[in-house]
């Protein structure tokens, strides 16, 4: 056995012995000592957690991923409902409150452990800068202890990857959200025809009345929500299935149907057209890139001279209404954009605080109350951060987008196209709290940003101790 693969042995015969002396414990025990038995039935499944997390978090590569996925799944999972008005702290949040603080101390050993012995490139700090800014427009928001919590959990989420892609390499964090995208995916097809009170969205319904409009938001939340884990699944899938291992072959031939079957039941059409665009890009520019484009630029010619001469029949045809004024009004986005645009002319420079949009747009009598954010994620930064928070996210963005073409990452490329053109009409992942999209966006940088880390430390190995000891057969 080799001082990195999984020390299994080391876990299975002590659980199988807590388990075996648990069973002897609770043999005693009467009827009425229900509680009694559940503790201790739970116990060494306790005790082998607490041993699996520890490992993770001190940089034990397989436990490591596992823990990873169950925290991308709680982050992003929701298994009850309440009133919107309830902010209590019940097992859910408390689970979530959890895993991001098992991020924090993750990405704090990790960076004091790389802090003198890794070079980290100008690109990962052009995203630390846009993150740092994030948390600075934080400070003025509407509900400030909100805006910190998500700007300051986003940053965690950043470092979270960067850590995933340089120390369990790209393509174990690959498989890592592609198994979180899985569970997700499979979770919520269960509970839209098991649980529909959980899994079928309810909103305003054509006769006036509120009750499910059969569109999934599975354990999401919201039909966008798994719209999306199901258009980044699917392209992580297909644009790297030839790059991971066996069992990530096995995950992605499950996650590609799944993800499918939710993207449809979800009918989130902006997902559609990123993950159609994003199959493009891998297609187009991984070789021969010049005769696809001139297809399809023709194709495109040949669609643009159909929707001159029936637009109304095609874009009645593309709503879910019927009707063409729909998708002209982008599903009444263009409404608030107006009035976000109005809004930010009056204090164009610095916004209103990141996250404020939730609190300002729906009490503006222009709008609905649904409308608790910008549907673009371009505006949602403008409307948050002003021109200074923009311009600081399209200078990474670009600068990122420049990497991936000079080292042909089409794959990096790919998925950046899904948060451009989704960003058009969803202000995800700038939209509040931090969830699969969020970590999805910060990993894609992160893929982008791991090689660059590995080529300077090949290049310049620094022989400098950092600040904290490193853990035994961990980071070493």
């Amino acid at each position: 056995m080799t001082p990195t693969s999984p020390r299994m042995a080391y876990v299975a015969v002590p659980f199988a012995l807590l388990c075996a002396a648990a069973a002897a414990a609770a043999m005693p025990l009467a009827g009425d000592d229900q509680l009694a038995l559940y503790v201790l039935a739970l116990t060494p499944a306790a005790l082998i957690g607490c041993y699996v997390v520890a490992q993770g978090v001190l940089g034990d590569r397989h436990f490591g991923a596992v823990m990873a996925v169950i925290y991308i799944f709680v982050a992003a999972a929701i298994f009850r409902i309440r009133d919107y008005d309830d902010k209590s702290i019940d097992i859910q949040v408390a689970a979530k409150l959890g895993s991001f603080a098992m991020i924090f101390a993750t990405s704090a050993l990790f960076y004091s452990y790389a802090i003198g012995r890794l070079r980290l490139p100008r690109l990962f700090y052009a995203w630390l800068a846009f993150f740092a800014a994030l948390v600075g427009c934080s400070l003025y928001a509407v509900k400030v202890p909100f805006a910190l919590t998500c700007s300051l959990l986003f940053l965690a989420c950043y470092l979270y990857a960067v850590h995933l892609c340089v120390w369990l390499t790209q393509r174990v964090a690959i498989q890592v959200m592609m198994c979180a995208a899985l569970l997700l995916c499979v979770g919520s097809i269960f509970v839209y025809y098991a649980i529909p009170s959980i899994g079928v969205m309810q909103a305003w319904t054509a006769e006036g009345g509120f009750g499910e409009i059969g569109r999934m938001k599975g354990l999401t939340g919201s039909a966008n929500g798994i719209g999306f884990i199901a258009a980044f699944g699917a392209a992580m899938a297909i644009l790297y299935f030839r790059s991971v291992d066996f069992f990530g072959r096995c995950v992605a031939l499950a996650l590609i149907p799944s993800a499918l079957v939710c993207l449809v039941l979800s009918n989130n059409r902006s997902s559609m057209l990123a993950l159609a665009a994003a199959l493009w890009v891998g297609f187009v520019f991984r070789r021969n890139a010049a005769p696809k484009i001139l297809m399809t630029l023709t194709a495109g010619m040949v669609a643009a001279t159909a929707l001159v001469f029936f637009s109304d029949e095609i874009f009645a045809l593309l709503s879910r209404s019927g009707r063409a004024e729909e998708i002209t009004s982008a599903t009444g986005r263009s409404a608030i954009w107006s009035v976000v645009l109005d809004m930010w002319s009056q204090k164009p420079f610095t916004g209103y605080g990141y996250t404020s949009a939730l609190a300002i747009l729906p009490l503006d009598p222009r709008l609905f109350h649904v409308a608790a954010h910008a549907h673009n994620m371009y505006l949602e930064l403008l409307f948050g951060g002003g021109l200074f928070l923009l311009a600081l996210f399209l200078f990474a963005l670009w600068q990122t987008l420049r990497q991936a073409i000079r080292s042909g990452a089409v794959n990096e490329a790919a998925l950046l196209v899904v948060f451009i053109l989704r960003g058009l009409t969803e202000a995800t992942p700038f939209s509040g709290m931090v969830g699969y999209a969020s970590i999805a966006f910060a990993l894609t940088l992160a893929l982008v940003i791991a090689p660059l880390v590995r080529a300077r430390a090949a290049a310049a190995p620094v022989s400098a101790a950092g600040p904290a000891p490193a853990p035994r057969e961990s980071y070493p």
